[in-house]
């Protein structure tokens, strides 16, 4: 998405504006706090990616020695790694208009939803390539986390794995390195930022922040709604690490990552200085303490009615299927807290879908 969510908002507010809106130290402090929050995301995800390099190399040269037999101790390591890092990308998730998209980034990392096991169909195409000589790919839904569990979870022999693992490994850092690099950029979104906050005010810079907070909700509710589709007929295949029984895990790192970034990125601090810096009512100013106290009682809920364990499909067979529909009223309920209640309270409109289209 080369326009970006913010760019868009800046336009459509400088319409009506001719005059530059006066500083305002609370909405400086959230623009920093954004920013600084994101960039430590980025320096954790770059940083799991090239662990997650290290221990595929460290995998594919103890295969060498052993002249092609499975070392499955270093393949627990890998295994694990590509954990971490599919839980720091959950982070990620969702963003738009900002470094991800500005990048061309937002497919690199992940391939879902895999609704015709391209990414299966893919690396197995690629697998019998590279055995025949062709070069290792370096784009597309085979240099991708997907790809990678995949090569982890079937059944195949460690020299197949290693055809395509180190160059897909290396890809995956290459890329994390370059949107790191992106969020650091001072004449990129830092600058879209600054430009934002001086030409539009806290109406453009808070429909950012927030925004980016609701596409992210969208992108979580998707993960966990096209598998749950009914009770009749769940579509376990349809969650996003299905062949690792992690996709529960990875909602969970999901919602814990979305709190952590209204509460670290710059939102939930404002609303609490704004209510005391503007000139407001103590109508308002109670308004707005009730909202907060909502929303971290929604996050609460949500995350306690999670279920358990890291397999989805799990809840998805017979009697285990109601305690899913009991996470969705937590779920559904923080949905109305931070894209609904706190927009029209803060005078927004939150109009454009995230999860729109595949």
């Amino acid at each position: 998405m080369k326009k970006s969510l913010l760019l868009l908002a800046t336009l459509g507010t400088l319409t009506a504006c001719q005059t530059q809106p006066a500083t305002d130290a609370a909405l400086q402090t959230m623009a920093n706090d954004h920013l600084d929050f994101m960039r430590q995301q980025a320096d954790l995800l770059a940083n799991e990616f090239t662990q997650l390099q290290q221990a595929s190399a460290d995998y594919c040269q103890q295969t060498d020695v052993q002249t092609g037999q499975q070392a499955t101790p270093s393949l627990s390591i890998v295994t694990q790694q590509w954990r971490s890092s599919f839980a720091a990308w959950s982070a990620h998730q969702g963003q738009s208009g900002g470094p991800l998209d500005a990048e061309g980034l937002s497919f690199a990392f992940q391939f879902w939803p895999d609704k015709k096991d391209t990414v299966g169909k893919q690396v197995r195409r690629e697998l019998a390539a590279v055995a025949k000589g062709d070069a290792v790919p370096d784009r597309g839904v085979v240099t991708t986390l997907s790809a990678v569990e995949y090569l982890l979870e079937s059944e195949l022999s460690a020299h197949q794995r290693c055809l395509l693992l180190p160059g897909i490994t290396a890809q995956l850092a290459s890329n994390g390195k370059q949107l790191q690099g992106a969020w650091y950029n001072a004449d990129g979104y830092q600058q879209q930022l600054a430009q934002m906050q001086q030409q539009g005010g806290a109406t453009v810079l808070l429909t950012q922040v927030l925004g980016q907070l609701s596409h992210r909700y969208d992108l979580i509710e998707k993960k966990f709604e096209l598998p749950l589709n009914t009770v009749q007929h769940p579509r376990p295949l349809f969650a996003e690490a299905w062949r690792s029984e992690q996709s529960l895990h990875f909602l969970r790192t999901s919602l814990m990552s979305l709190e952590q970034e209204y509460r670290q990125g710059g939102m939930r601090d404002y609303l609490l200085q704004n209510r005391e810096l503007q000139n407001s009512t103590p109508q308002t100013s109670n308004q707005h303490q009730a909202t907060v106290e909502a929303l971290d009682e929604a996050f609460a809920d949500a995350l306690a009615h999670l279920p358990a364990g890291d397999s989805l499909s799990y809840w998805l067979q017979g009697d285990n299927y109601a305690k899913l529909l009991r996470f969705k009223l937590s779920f559904d309920q923080l949905g109305y807290q931070l894209q609904q209640r706190l927009p029209g309270e803060l005078g927004l409109s939150l109009g454009f879908n995230a999860t729109d289209g595949d």
